[in-house]
């Protein structure tokens, strides 16, 4: 039979007295963790931010380079003076036989390129028909002086600081290279 022994209660009762936590402590490290968590949040939302803020410039920045490499190509390889279509939203490009065209053709006779901006897209015609060359292209216009073409493009998604678009100015070289006389001494 089993007998009731107060000095055995007594003695596991010491035992694990000092066992455990208060209900302080245990408040005292949850709110540690919620401050820890909460500076874990901020900083993850910190981070979202800028990874996005980095994706946006690094597209604007291929829009940009791209329409440069493309015009710059073109300008440069023309031998008349580029002219401006639609109250400056066009540039009319004349090129000479068996040179690549934009769209990556070299035809076998005198042709002449199209730049637009369709429908966010950045296109060009040699007479086929529009061809998209470029999307995320929001602004896009023409200006010239002398045989300095300025394209100001603004691809989608672009910083405020550049909210009226990026200036790229290219010299029509080669008009200049067709006048030049060269002698020899």
């Amino acid at each position: 039979m089993y007998m009731y022994q107060p000095q055995r209660q007594q003695a596991l009762v010491t035992k694990f007295k000092g066992c455990g936590y208060t209900l302080i402590e245990l408040l005292v490290a949850m709110a540690a963790g919620l401050f820890l968590l909460s500076g874990v949040a901020m900083s993850y939302t910190a981070i979202k931010s800028t990874v996005v803020a980095s994706k946006e410039l690094s597209h604007a920045q291929e829009v940009i380079r791209y329409t440069s490499q493309v015009m710059t190509r073109s300008i440069k390889q023309t031998h008349q003076k580029p002219e401006l279509e639609n109250n400056k939203a066009a540039l009319r490009v004349h090129q000479k036989a068996l040179q690549l065209a934009c769209d990556g053709s070299v035809p076998v006779a005198d042709y002449s390129e199209l730049y637009t901006l369709s429908n966010g897209y950045l296109t060009c015609d040699i007479g086929d028909g529009p061809v998209q060359l470029l999307r995320g292209v929001e602004v896009l216009s023409f200006d010239e002086d002398g045989i300095l073409i300025s394209i100001i493009v603004k691809p989608t998604d672009m910083p405020k600081q550049f909210e009226n678009g990026i200036q790229i100015d290219i010299a029509a070289n080669r008009l200049v290279l067709d006048k030049a006389v060269f002698t020899n001494p």
